[in-house]
Protein backbone atom coordinates (compact mmCIF):
# COMPACT_ATOMS: atom_id res chain seq x y z
CA UNK A 1 0.00 0.00 0.00
CA UNK A 2 0.89 3.44 -0.61
CA UNK A 3 2.12 5.48 2.54
CA UNK A 4 3.03 8.92 3.13
CA UNK A 5 4.74 11.01 5.96
CA UNK A 6 4.36 14.77 5.57
CA UNK A 7 4.77 16.92 8.67
CA UNK A 8 2.24 18.71 9.77
CA UNK A 9 1.53 22.35 9.02
CA UNK A 10 3.19 22.88 5.68
CA UNK A 11 2.83 22.78 2.46
CA UNK A 12 3.46 20.73 -0.64
CA UNK A 13 2.96 21.28 -4.43
CA UNK A 14 2.64 18.24 -5.97
CA UNK A 15 3.76 18.59 -9.60
CA UNK A 16 2.40 15.68 -12.59
CA UNK A 17 2.79 15.36 -16.22
CA UNK A 18 -0.78 15.45 -17.70
CA UNK A 19 -1.95 11.33 -17.44
CA UNK A 20 0.44 10.37 -14.83
CA UNK A 21 -2.46 9.90 -12.26
CA UNK A 22 -1.83 13.54 -10.35
CA UNK A 23 -5.26 12.58 -9.09
CA UNK A 24 -5.24 9.22 -8.35
CA UNK A 25 -2.50 9.62 -6.03
CA UNK A 26 -4.05 12.17 -4.02
CA UNK A 27 -6.75 9.85 -3.41
CA UNK A 28 -4.17 7.00 -2.01
CA UNK A 29 -3.22 9.92 0.27
CA UNK A 30 -6.62 10.74 1.08
CA UNK A 31 -7.71 6.88 2.17
CA UNK A 32 -4.62 6.96 4.49
CA UNK A 33 -5.34 10.34 6.16
CA UNK A 34 -8.73 9.19 7.04
CA UNK A 35 -7.90 5.80 7.50
CA UNK A 36 -5.94 7.38 10.55
CA UNK A 37 -8.45 9.31 11.86
CA UNK A 38 -6.79 12.39 10.36
CA UNK A 39 -10.04 14.59 9.05
CA UNK A 40 -9.50 15.76 5.13
CA UNK A 41 -10.91 18.54 3.25
CA UNK A 42 -10.79 18.16 -0.22
CA UNK A 43 -11.35 21.45 -2.72
CA UNK A 44 -12.52 20.32 -6.32
CA UNK A 45 -11.19 22.58 -8.96
CA UNK A 46 -11.07 20.65 -11.52
CA UNK A 47 -14.22 18.42 -11.63
CA UNK A 48 -17.57 18.47 -10.84
CA UNK A 49 -18.37 16.50 -6.93
CA UNK A 50 -20.27 13.98 -8.72
CA UNK A 51 -17.00 13.34 -10.76
CA UNK A 52 -14.23 13.00 -7.29
CA UNK A 53 -16.78 11.39 -5.40
CA UNK A 54 -17.04 8.49 -7.94
CA UNK A 55 -13.21 8.43 -8.01
CA UNK A 56 -13.50 8.25 -4.09
CA UNK A 57 -15.56 5.33 -4.20
CA UNK A 58 -13.33 3.36 -6.69
CA UNK A 59 -10.47 3.83 -4.12
CA UNK A 60 -12.43 2.47 -1.66
CA UNK A 61 -12.84 5.62 0.23
CA UNK A 62 -16.35 5.75 2.64
CA UNK A 63 -18.93 7.54 1.25
CA UNK A 64 -20.47 7.93 5.06
CA UNK A 65 -17.64 9.60 5.87
CA UNK A 66 -19.03 13.16 4.11
CA UNK A 67 -19.31 15.51 6.70
CA UNK A 68 -17.75 12.94 9.51
CA UNK A 69 -13.80 13.73 8.37
CA UNK A 70 -14.06 14.27 4.93
CA UNK A 71 -15.06 17.66 3.57
CA UNK A 72 -15.52 18.48 -0.10
CA UNK A 73 -15.46 22.41 -1.13
CA UNK A 74 -16.45 22.97 -4.80
CA UNK A 75 -14.85 25.81 -6.73
CA UNK A 76 -15.72 24.10 -9.74
CA UNK A 77 -19.10 24.12 -10.23
CA UNK A 78 -18.85 28.28 -10.18
CA UNK A 79 -16.12 28.40 -12.55
CA UNK A 80 -18.28 26.61 -15.13
CA UNK A 81 -21.13 28.66 -14.63
CA UNK A 82 -23.44 25.92 -12.95
CA UNK A 83 -22.72 26.40 -9.40
CA UNK A 84 -26.88 26.93 -8.52
CA UNK A 85 -27.71 23.44 -9.36
CA UNK A 86 -27.26 20.74 -7.32
CA UNK A 87 -26.44 17.33 -7.90
CA UNK A 88 -28.65 14.99 -6.55
CA UNK A 89 -26.14 12.47 -5.46
CA UNK A 90 -24.22 14.78 -3.10
CA UNK A 91 -26.67 16.24 -0.55
CA UNK A 92 -25.44 19.00 1.41
CA UNK A 93 -22.01 17.02 2.21
CA UNK A 94 -20.28 19.24 -0.46
CA UNK A 95 -19.59 23.25 0.05
CA UNK A 96 -20.28 25.07 -2.58
CA UNK A 97 -18.00 28.15 -3.11
CA UNK A 98 -18.53 31.14 -5.60
CA UNK A 99 -15.45 32.64 -4.92
CA UNK A 100 -11.71 32.12 -4.31
CA UNK A 101 -11.98 34.04 -0.75
CA UNK A 102 -14.77 31.23 0.10
CA UNK A 103 -12.30 28.21 -0.31
CA UNK A 104 -9.97 29.57 3.04
CA UNK A 105 -13.75 30.83 4.71
CA UNK A 106 -15.15 27.04 4.54
CA UNK A 107 -11.91 25.76 5.46
CA UNK A 108 -11.88 27.86 9.20
CA UNK A 109 -15.03 26.80 9.22
CA UNK A 110 -14.20 23.24 8.94
CA UNK A 111 -10.95 23.43 11.72
CA UNK A 112 -13.50 25.49 13.93
CA UNK A 113 -15.83 22.75 13.60
CA UNK A 114 -13.16 19.48 13.73
CA UNK A 115 -10.58 21.37 16.42
CA UNK A 116 -7.55 19.26 14.56
CA UNK A 117 -5.12 19.80 12.50
CA UNK A 118 -6.65 19.35 8.75
CA UNK A 119 -5.12 17.64 5.63
CA UNK A 120 -6.38 19.69 2.86
CA UNK A 121 -5.79 19.02 -1.04
CA UNK A 122 -6.45 21.50 -3.79
CA UNK A 123 -7.06 19.80 -7.12
CA UNK A 124 -5.73 21.69 -9.30
CA UNK A 125 -4.40 24.91 -9.50
CA UNK A 126 -3.68 24.69 -13.38
CA UNK A 127 -7.59 25.08 -13.75
CA UNK A 128 -7.86 28.62 -11.96
CA UNK A 129 -4.62 29.46 -14.59
CA UNK A 130 -7.39 28.88 -16.97
CA UNK A 131 -9.81 31.33 -15.56
CA UNK A 132 -7.21 34.11 -13.89
CA UNK A 133 -4.16 36.11 -14.76
CA UNK A 134 -1.03 34.24 -13.50
CA UNK A 135 -0.73 36.88 -10.86
CA UNK A 136 -4.06 36.47 -9.17
CA UNK A 137 -3.65 32.67 -9.09
CA UNK A 138 0.37 33.42 -7.79
CA UNK A 139 -1.24 35.61 -5.05
CA UNK A 140 -3.90 33.00 -3.77
CA UNK A 141 -1.10 30.42 -3.63
CA UNK A 142 0.70 32.48 -1.43
CA UNK A 143 -1.89 33.75 0.89
CA UNK A 144 -3.77 30.43 1.39
CA UNK A 145 -1.30 27.58 1.58
CA UNK A 146 0.45 30.24 4.40
CA UNK A 147 -2.62 30.39 6.35
CA UNK A 148 -2.99 26.67 5.87
CA UNK A 149 0.27 25.66 7.67
CA UNK A 150 0.45 28.45 10.14
CA UNK A 151 -3.33 27.89 11.00
CA UNK A 152 -5.06 24.85 9.88
CA UNK A 153 -2.73 21.97 9.39
CA UNK A 154 -0.94 20.70 6.25
CA UNK A 155 -1.60 21.74 2.08
CA UNK A 156 -1.35 19.98 -0.87
CA UNK A 157 -1.81 21.35 -3.99
CA UNK A 158 -1.50 19.90 -7.25
CA UNK A 159 -0.43 21.64 -10.75
CA UNK A 160 -0.23 20.20 -14.28
CA UNK A 161 3.98 20.14 -15.46
CA UNK A 162 4.41 21.53 -18.88
CA UNK A 163 1.59 23.53 -19.32
CA UNK A 164 2.55 26.55 -17.36
CA UNK A 165 4.77 29.20 -17.93
CA UNK A 166 8.42 27.81 -16.27
CA UNK A 167 8.59 31.35 -14.24
CA UNK A 168 5.23 30.76 -12.77
CA UNK A 169 6.08 26.90 -11.88
CA UNK A 170 9.47 28.30 -10.26
CA UNK A 171 7.58 30.91 -8.03
CA UNK A 172 5.04 28.17 -7.10
CA UNK A 173 8.02 25.48 -6.16
CA UNK A 174 9.69 28.61 -4.13
CA UNK A 175 6.50 29.46 -1.96
CA UNK A 176 6.21 25.67 -1.08
CA UNK A 177 8.02 24.27 2.05
CA UNK A 178 8.42 20.81 -0.28
CA UNK A 179 7.58 19.77 -4.05
CA UNK A 180 6.31 16.26 -5.15
CA UNK A 181 6.83 15.22 -9.00
CA UNK A 182 5.07 12.77 -10.95
CA UNK A 183 6.39 11.88 -13.99
CA UNK A 184 6.57 9.13 -16.77
CA UNK A 185 10.09 7.89 -17.97
CA UNK A 186 11.08 6.63 -21.09
CA UNK A 187 9.07 3.12 -20.69
CA UNK A 188 6.14 4.98 -20.00
CA UNK A 189 6.11 3.97 -16.10
CA UNK A 190 4.98 6.03 -13.54
CA UNK A 191 7.77 7.91 -11.48
CA UNK A 192 7.52 9.82 -8.19
CA UNK A 193 10.06 11.83 -6.02
CA UNK A 194 10.29 14.37 -3.35
CA UNK A 195 12.02 16.88 -4.70
CA UNK A 196 12.40 18.83 -2.08
CA UNK A 197 11.16 19.34 1.98
CA UNK A 198 11.85 22.17 4.12
CA UNK A 199 13.72 21.19 6.93
CA UNK A 200 14.32 17.51 6.14
CA UNK A 201 16.99 15.36 4.36
CA UNK A 202 15.14 13.68 1.48
CA UNK A 203 16.60 11.00 -1.10
CA UNK A 204 15.53 13.21 -4.32
CA UNK A 205 15.32 9.63 -5.97
CA UNK A 206 12.48 8.61 -8.84
CA UNK A 207 10.21 6.01 -7.11
CA UNK A 208 8.27 3.65 -9.22
CA UNK A 209 4.39 3.57 -8.36
CA UNK A 210 1.25 1.51 -9.96
CA UNK A 211 -2.23 2.80 -9.78
CA UNK A 212 -3.97 -1.38 -9.41
CA UNK A 213 -7.31 -1.29 -11.14
CA UNK A 214 -10.23 -2.95 -8.74
CA UNK A 215 -10.15 -6.71 -8.95
CA UNK A 216 -12.59 -9.47 -7.91
CA UNK A 217 -10.29 -10.07 -4.83
CA UNK A 218 -9.65 -6.39 -4.45
CA UNK A 219 -12.85 -4.26 -5.14
CA UNK A 220 -11.13 -1.00 -4.97
CA UNK A 221 -8.19 0.48 -6.27
CA UNK A 222 -4.89 1.50 -4.07
CA UNK A 223 -1.27 3.02 -5.44
CA UNK A 224 1.45 0.45 -5.13
CA UNK A 225 5.26 0.87 -5.34
CA UNK A 226 6.45 -1.68 -7.77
Amino acid sequence: MFKTNFPQMCSVLILGSPGVGMLEFQMGMVKEYLEAEEPVVFVTLDLPPRDLLAVMEAFGIPMDRLGRGLYIIDYHSSLIGNSGEREANDGANVRRIHDLEGIMFNVANIYSEVKRPLRVFMNTLSTLFLYNQPSVVLKFFQISTSRIRSDFGTVFVSVFDGVHEEKAVNHLMALADGALELRFDPELNRMMRVRHMRGMTVPCRWIPFEITPAEEDTPTRVLQWR
